[in-house]
């Protein structure tokens, strides 16, 4: 209600405006050089309109217009134009703009109606009620005459536009060829429903519209059933008899009916409810049970009315309609031999990014330089689904599948017989010895009754989530290596001729081990020849942390070269797609169960076909800055470490690439056990030494000034410790703990004292800040400051030999702070480790968490001791005049985010960690510590492998953009050539063949136009294949 007031004021205020100004509108000219000028006939008008925006603020507009000059209105001496501003306004009340939007001009947009559309619609949710009751009966439309003008229009249609009441002759003309829309009927006091078969309305078949035929023929029982999107229908309907008629099924498939049975039909269904259930299914996974109980209450919600029960008819329509559309969209009409010469796989949608020699490679590419061998890769994964059970409920023989091998599930008769002939040989399922994985040591105990198949496993393409042909296949009894081994040479054999195969699967390091001499037992067209082909077996990086400390290493992404950033987890995203049907599939007979999954299957790749062109974008454009942060990232680690130290790391990484039999230089290869007791001794070291050095000071009138200087910055470390070790004790501590402290901070105000008397020697106008009774007064001992050259107001003179003393002190200080807190964290890392492997009890974790406490703590004492110093360089820095550089090394200290280890994942994947600065800076590798140069030396290999991984997934990126490019235009020049291939005996028939192969060649040129679209909007892409 507010919006419309607002409304009917702005118009108001339009209507004043326009009415107060005319003259002033059609005075304003436009004098701009970008508009169109005016002539010695015409002139330009200016209309400025104004409208309310759907944000609620006023909009203005203004439209130029030529109109000829009128001589009434240009008076002798008048001047040609007038600015507005003069024009009179005084009249014209221009508050009424408040009421409109009172935010004009504000930067902060004010909240109208409109952003609560529910509460808006609620106000007039009466209006609906009325106008939804007002539908009930003849409204507004009652009428004593129809529009041909005959009497009593009493019949409206539900389904036509509008609700208009037409007489009984209109509603049967109008209706001729719409024999399945719904009709209503008023008999003086409501609306009933009633059918045009009642009516009158015959649907003839086999002639044009307006033909009788002269031997029309009656179904059976004059009964005809017709399945729609909007209900049941029974119709009458009449086949044509005539001597030149086609077959009945034929008469109802050229009207767009889909029969249910080929012998004497009685029922079929439309397409568009077939199409409209099949692409329901792909998105909802709405069964066929759900969709005809939702037809069929469409058609009675009541019950009162019985329905000829069709719903056996509609599963098998379903099931034809699927292999008949899957044929079609695979070129199988356009083949010579039909359908009985469909090869496996042909009905596969296929991935257009993945290599496929003499389709979308480059020519040549098999002789490319090997540093480029891995762009025409293919990238296997492999995995079981245990949520596609099937029961034991039929049988091949009674349900048969249409499809024998022709898309995605293996052909089921030789798939069965090698199974069969394997299990007669007895060979048992192998052990794992890794992990205990489920899928290898239970897969001969998997619960299996009542279960026909306890899952299903599938081949993918591992890059982009792909099913691959011929590469799903039912699992009997869990997930055994016989089954899987035959879903991959199965998916192999559309892809031999590839020569680098990268192959994902949960079990990998076990799978991997007898694969060749389990190849032997198959038929010789599922061999391949690995001897000439690179194979790399992976384990997908989420399953990978279940796996041993060696597999995790030997057989992960992130480390392995020309892989990019692939994961290998391309098969769970494809089950998460397609478990929501296994509920519906379950208790279906085996052939329409594979029939249903493969049409799944097919749509799913169809989405990933029609997404690839934004998919490959985005990751495109997510890599490009990666490739730049983690090379900068390695270059800054390898400038903190030894040239030559270096040089040997890279040796090693560069030929365990070549040859991964060599050792693997991401192992750690220092096996220290850190223990408790080791970690106790090394921290009370530590200790002893801070003490030894605080007490061991000796002060006297003969001291010089570097050790005033480093005497004082030892005493602000010790004010740091005791205020440290008074903030641990608590608010509840011991006499004895009380004692020692006291101790402490007696000791340290002496020192303090004696220190303050040497430094006026040298510091006398430090007098003026501090007298010698602020020592003593001061409670606590930690505040008492020392004003070391640092420290003091840039108005007090110091000498430049002090500062310069403090400048060099500071800057060792902090870099002893960084090599102290590299070591205690290292120490603490390990510490962590031996806990989480070996402590076990409340007792041994209590007091493992006390040391660890102990390392915590020594951490945050360095780190305060590290930003003291840097703060006291940058007071000096101002002072001497230094620039900012030495700022790049000694960097600001983040606790939180910079004192971790050198694997700190912070919630990272393994291929985005960063290494934290302080691991990087000049000198760390002088550490010759055996366990932390051994963790700079995987952590280097990590990062070697994290900034190569992403330059090589830039480049597989560009790859698979040029290779989609290619298959497109591959698959438009195969369908141009489609049209032609069959030669058929009917022109129809051929004019269809010729126009579907072109719909569907235009098609391809569309989607390659405008992936190429996308790509061409960044810079850095080009589809030009690398150089070799």
């Amino acid at each position: 209600m507010v919006a419309s007031r607002k409304r009917r004021h702005l118009q108001q205020f339009q209507n004043n405006f326009f009415a107060h100004n005319d003259a002033a509108g059609r005075a304003v000219r436009n004098e701009t050089n970008d508009t169109p000028q005016e002539t010695c006939q015409e002139q330009q008008r200016k209309h400025i309109s104004f409208e309310a925006a759907t944000t609620g603020r006023l909009a203005v507009s203004s439209l130029y217009y030529t109109v000829p000059h009128s001589p009434a209105k240009c008076r002798f001496g008048e001047p040609e134009s007038q600015d507005i501003h003069d024009l009179p306004t005084d009249d014209f009340d221009f508050s009424s703009l408040n009421d409109v939007d009172e935010d004009i001009g504000s930067g902060k947009r004010k909240r109208t109606a409109g952003d609560d559309p529910l509460h808006l619609w609620n106000s007039d949710a009466d209006l609906f009620l009325l106008e939804f009751i007002c539908l009930e009966g003849r409204g507004d439309l009652a009428q004593t005459t129809c529009f041909c003008g005959e009497a009593d229009p009493i019949y409206r249609c539900q389904d036509c536009h509008g609700a208009e009441l037409v007489c009984l002759s209109c509603a049967l003309h109008i209706h001729e060829r719409q024999p399945l829309h719904r009709i209503e009927c008023w008999n003086g006091t409501s609306f009933q429903t009633t059918t045009l078969k009642a009516l009158g309305v015959r649907f003839q078949l086999g002639h044009p519209i307006g033909v009788q035929c002269v031997n029309p023929i009656p179904t059976f029982n004059d009964n005809f059933i017709i399945i729609d999107y909007n209900g049941v229908h029974e119709v009458g309907l009449d086949f044509c008899g005539c001597e030149s008629a086609q077959p009945h099924i034929t008469q109802l498939l050229r009207v767009r009916l889909f029969p249910a049975t080929t012998l004497d039909p009685k029922s079929a269904a439309t397409f568009r409810a077939l199409e409209y259930f099949q692409m329901l299914s792909f998105e909802s996974k709405v069964s066929a049970w759900e969709f005809y109980n939702t037809v069929a209450r469409l058609t009675d919600n009541t019950g009162t009315r019985v329905l000829k029960d069709r719903y056996a008819s509609l599963l098998r329509m379903i099931r034809e309609w699927r292999f008949v559309m899957q044929m079609k969209r695979c070129g199988q009409g356009h083949h010579p031999g039909g359908i009985q010469a469909t090869e496996a796989g042909a009905c596969a949608v296929l991935c257009p990014a993945c290599p496929h020699p003499s389709r979308n490679l480059p020519v040549g590419w098999e002789n490319s330089p090997l540093e480029f061998q891995f762009l025409y890769a293919m990238f296997l994964a492999i995995d079981a689904n245990f949520r596609l059970v099937w029961r034991n409920v039929s049988s091949d023989a009674v349900d048969p599948g249409l499809n024998r091998g022709y898309a995605f599930f293996v052909e089921e008769t030789a798939y069965k017989d090698f199974l069969a002939s394997h299990y007669r040989v007895g060979n048992p399922q192998e052990k794992s010895t890794c992990s205990s994985h489920s899928a290898v040591n239970l897969a001969d105990t998997r619960a299996s009754r009542g279960l026909a198949a306890t899952g299903a496993g599938t081949v993918d393409c591992a890059r982009h989530n792909f099913k691959r042909p011929c590469s799903v296949g039912d699992l009997q009894k869990g997930e055994r290596y016989i089954n899987m081994d035959y879903l991959f040479f199965s998916s192999m054999r559309s892809s031999q001729d590839i020569h680098v195969l990268n192959i994902s699967y949960d079990i990998a390091c076990q799978w991997n081990k007898n694969l060749w001499s389990r190849m032997s037992t198959f038929p010789h067209q599922y061999h391949i020849d690995h001897d000439h082909k690179v194979v790399a077996f992976f384990v997908p990086k989420f399953h990978l942390p279940a796996h041993i400390a060696s597999c995790q290493t030997k057989f992960s992404f992130n480390f392995i070269k020309g892989v990019g950033r692939t994961d290998g987890e391309a098969p769970e995203r494809g089950w998460a797609d397609i478990n929501p049907i296994a509920t519906s599939t379950r208790a279906m007979g085996p052939g329409s169960r594979r029939d249903t999954l493969d049409d799944h299957f097919n749509d799913w790749n169809w989405k990933k076909v029609c997404t690839m062109g934004t998919t490959l974008l985005r990751k495109y454009k997510a890599a490009i800055p990666e490739v730049e942060e983690r090379a900068s990232d390695l270059k800054e680690f390898e400038a903190a470490l030894d040239p030559d130290q270096l040089a040997t790391w890279r040796k090693e990484i560069e030929m365990w690439e070549s040859d991964r039999s060599l050792t693997n230089p991401f192992e750690v290869k220092a096996r220290t056990t850190v223990t408790q007791a080791a970690v106790r001794l090394a921290l009370s070291k530590a200790e002893a030494e801070e003490i030894e050095h605080g007490v061991h000071i000796s002060l006297d009138d003969d001291i010089s000034p570097s050790v005033l200087i480093s005497s004082g910055m030892e005493l602000e470390d010790q004010q740091r410790r005791v205020e440290l070790e008074a903030c641990t004790i608590g608010q509840h501590a011991t006499d004895a703990q009380k004692i020692k402290i006291l101790q402490h901070i007696n000791a340290l105000r002496r020192r303090i004292s004696t220190w303050s008397r040497v430094q006026l020697l040298y510091m006398p106008y430090v007098s003026c800040l501090r007298s010698p009774d602020d020592i003593a007064s001061e409670d606590k001992v930690h505040k008492i400051q020392l004003f070391l050259p640092s420290s003091l107001p840039s108005s007090f003179p110091c000498d430049n030999r002090l500062l310069r003393y403090e400048w060099d002190l500071h800057q060792a200080q902090a870099n002893d702070a960084l090599d102290d807190l590299r070591a205690v964290i290292n120490m603490t890392y390990h510490l962590y480790k031996y806990k989480n492997a070996f402590v076990r009890g409340q007792r041994a974790n209590t007091r493992a968490q006390g040391i660890i406490h102990s390392a915590e703590s020594r951490i945050n004492a360095i780190s305060a001791k590290y930003t003291a110093a840097r703060d006291a360089l940058i007071m000096l820095a101002s002072k001497l005049g230094r620039n900012d550089d030495w700022q790049w090394i000694l960097k600001p200290l983040d606790r939180a985010k910079d004192a971790v280890p050198l694997n700190h994942d912070e919630g990272k994947t393994v291929g985005q960690q960063n290494i934290s600065w302080i691991w990087k800076t000049p000198g760390v590798s002088n550490n010759q510590e055996e366990g932390l140069q051994d963790s700079l030396r995987v952590e280097w290999c990590k990062a070697w492998a994290r900034a190569h991984r992403w330059e090589e997934e830039v480049q597989l990126l560009r790859e698979e953009m040029r290779r989609v490019l290619s298959f497109f235009e591959w698959q438009a020049r195969w369908w141009d050539a489609q049209g032609s291939r069959r030669q058929f005996s009917s022109p129809a028939f051929t004019e269809g063949a010729v126009a579907y192969a072109h719909r569907q060649a235009m098609l391809c040129w569309r989607m390659s136009a405008w992936f190429r679209s996308l790509w061409d909007a960044v810079p850095s892409w080009s589809a030009e294949p690398p150089a070799d």
